[in-house]
């Protein structure tokens, strides 16, 4: 699943049963006394090097906060990789130059560079300049102009929630006058979303499915994200008029909503400033695209866009970094969260578990042939690994990489398989927090048309995942 959040609050967290909790607590004690028993009396962990991230997925499953899930993960890699007290610090140290941590910087950055776009009026006068070209008097219209609204916004900044938190109190006024119900709105607003940062060359799960499969964001487009995504837009729109059609009459917005939100005329500086964003995100995606940069240079691309809407719009430099400030801070426990999946990985691969999974398990893995593993590991990654999507793919690509580079499983192949392991479970089976998040922007209270309606998208998506990998490999 994609790794927004819609709360930073409650990060990666749904909220857990009583017996959800008691599980946890069982899987957590079991964990610490096998990884003590295996340090005792084992000379090398081996295959036990896998117990954290085994106790990291079903945390996670089990609706554990991320951090914590994370935490009593390292606990046990700290164990079983004997690390002693004294090295620690230097761990800790090492991990914030990780390829994972620059991820959580990239999401903490794009949440600064959205609320500085949102105080510029950049985000409001592109939303209404797209709505306004589509026009809002049929409810076909007002979709295309809503999705299209949140496509946009999502690619540019690289976040779900983020993006539609700016779309939201817009979008949801012009839908209810149309006579949208708050679940089919949810429904434009996650699919779009999604959508879009499936694209994004900003998003953290983006930059890591291409940077781990080995390819350029270009490429990763052309194979696999831009089939995916418009797979998605596509899908979610026909399903949207499926959900409005069996909505309408049960849920609908308060009759004071179904009002169009108050203009204000832009400015001449909003008018600037968002030529400026439009022209600056522009070149530097061509750029990116053309040069082949890496994860590296998405930092250097969100503070310059920040710069440059600042210039344009003639604000004061302490007004753009009191904008990013504000707007990073809300995700700061993503940054703990990545950082903390930097320390956890280099554990896990200090104790080198893949080496034996290699070992044990790689030729019969290798005689499955390379269509049918690829589909095992997008399995694997799509019900199997839960948590953050751009963790995932990483894990995923540490883990199986290695055979896959033995099969001969060609880097567009991969990327699918990357992508798919990712993001697909954004669709179902189960309820996630991204889905969730988009019910609370667009005001719906209907857990059962979302996970509907996700998942009559997500079966043409795993359609499109098995055809290209046919395709590929």
């Amino acid at each position: 699943m994609s790794a927004e959040p819609s709360s930073p609050a409650n990060i990666y967290r749904i909220e857990m049963s009583g017996r959800q909790r008691a599980a946890a607590s069982v899987l957590l004690v079991v964990a610490l006394l096998v990884s003590i028993s295996v340090t005792v009396w084992a000379p090398e962990p081996g295959l036990w090097g896998l117990v954290p991230v085994v106790v990291y997925a079903f945390l996670a499953l089990f609706g554990v906060d991320m951090v914590l899930a994370t935490l009593a993960a390292i606990i046990c890699g700290i164990i079983l990789a004997r690390v002693p007290p004294l090295e620690l610090g230097a761990l800790l140290l090492e991990s914030l130059g990780d390829f994972v941590t620059l991820l959580g910087v990239i999401i903490m950055l794009g949440a600064g560079l959205g609320e500085v776009i949102r105080r510029a009026g950049v985000a409001d006068y592109m939303v209404m300049g797209i709505v306004d070209k589509i026009g809002v008097d049929t409810r076909v219209r007002v979709r295309v102009g809503v999705m299209l609204a949140c496509t946009v916004l999502a690619f540019s900044l690289g976040t779900l929630a983020g993006s539609v938190a700016i779309v939201a109190p817009i979008i949801i006024p012009i839908a209810a006058v149309v006579g949208y119900t708050p679940p089919a709105t949810a429904a434009m607003f996650f699919f779009s979303g999604l959508a879009g940062l499936i694209l994004s060359p900003f998003a953290p799960a983006t930059i890591a499915v291409f940077q781990s499969a080995g390819v350029s964001w270009g490429q990763y487009v052309l194979t696999a994200g831009g089939p995916v995504a418009l797979m998605i837009w596509l899908a979610g729109f026909l399903v949207v008029s499926w959900n409005q059609r069996r909505t309408e009459g049960r849920f609908a917005y308060p009759p004071e909503r179904a009002a169009h939100p108050e203009r204000a005329t832009p400015t001449p500086a909003v008018k600037r400033a968002t030529a400026a964003f439009l022209a600056t995100f522009l070149v530097l995606v061509v750029f990116a695209a053309w040069t082949k940069a890496g994860a590296t240079f998405v930092p250097i691309a969100m503070v310059l866009l920040m710069a440059v809407v600042g210039l344009a719009s003639w604000t004061a430099p302490s007004k753009i970094m009191d904008a990013l400030y504000t707007g990073a801070s809300r995700l700061l426990g993503i940054f703990f969260l990545f950082w903390l999946l930097a320390i956890l990985f280099k554990l896990i691969d200090s104790m080198k578990p893949y080496d034996a999974i290699v070992a044990q398990f790689g030729p019969g893995l290798s005689a499955l042939g390379p269509y049918l593993f690829a589909v095992a590991v997008a399995l694997v990654g799509w019900v199997g690994v839960a948590g953050a999507a751009a963790a995932q793919a990483v894990l995923l690509a540490k883990v199986f990489g290695p055979v896959a580079a033995a099969l001969g499983i060609s880097p567009a192949a991969w990327t699918t398989v990357l992508l798919a392991s990712a993001q697909t479970d954004g669709l179902g089976p189960f309820p996630n927090p991204d889905m969730i998040g988009q019910m609370g922007l667009a005001e719906s209270n209907s857990l059962k048309w979302q996970l509907l309606s996700c998942w009559l998208v997500m079966i043409p998506v795993v359609g499109l995942y098995l055809l290209l990998l046919a395709v590929y490999t």
